[in-house]
C-alpha cells in the first residue's frame, strides 16, 4: 500500500488505487468502532510519511507502519525484488508471477485477554465486497466498465480528479 522504496521525497504519497480502498473505509470506521471492531491500515513505510498522507487525505483510522518488521511478508502482501524476480510468489494461497514487491490483502485478527489470534486473510479480487464504491458501479448499465488496465486505469485520488 505505501512501499518505503517508493516512497521517497518526490512520492510522498500512497499508491492512488490504495487510495480509492482506503477512502472506502475511512467514513465507517466509527460505526464499526462501537461494535468493537477496529479498523487499521499497516504499511512498510515509516510513520512521518504516514502521517503526511493521513493528514492530506483527511483520514482518521489507524495506521501503522510495520518498518523493521516481517508483519507485511508474513501475511504475504509484501515481497523483497528477489522473490518478485523468481517469477512464483506465495500470494492468495497460490504460487504465482507478480510483477510488484507489493499486493493487496486484508487479515482479521481476535484479541482475547492478553492473546492475539490471525482468523482469516483475503487477497485481490476477494477483497471486492468491501469496497462500497464498487457495489455502486456493479447497480449501473456499464458496471465497471475498466477494460484490460482495471482500476489503474481510472482511479485517482480523490483530490486529482478533473472535474
Amino acid at each position: 500500500m505505501f512501499n518505503p522504496d517508493t516512497a521517497g521525497p518526490h512520492t510522498p504519497w500512497t499508491v492512488f488505487v490504495c487510495s480509492f480502498w482506503m477512502d472506502n473505509f475511512n467514513g465507517i470506521t466509527v460505526h464499526l468502532n462501537h461494535r468493537d471492531i477496529t479498523v487499521a491500515a499497516v504499511s512498510r513505510a515509516p510513520y512521518p510519511k504516514l502521517a503526511t498522507s493521513k493528514k492530506r487525505m483527511a483520514w482518521g483510522f489507524p495506521w501503522l507502519s510495520s518498518l523493521g518488521s516481517d508483519f507485511n511478508v508474513d501475511y504475504r502482501v509484501s515481497f523483497t525484488q528477489e522473490e518478485v524476480k523468481t517469477g512464483k510468489l506465495d500470494h492468495n494461497y497460490q504460487l504465482r508471477p507478480w510483477g510488484l514487491t507489493e499486493a493487496p490483502g486484508i487479515s482479521v485478527f481476535l484479541k482475547d485477554g492478553g492473546q492475539i489470534y490471525h482468523t482469516y486473510s483475503t487477497y485481490e479480487r476477494e477483497l471486492d465486497m468491501l469496497n462500497v464504491a464498487y457495489h455502486y458501479m456493479d447497480l449501473v448499465p456499464n458496471g465497471r466498465d475498466e477494460g484490460d488496465s482495471a482500476a489503474a486505469g481510472w482511479v485517482r485520488r480523490r483530490d486529482k480528479y478533473q472535474n
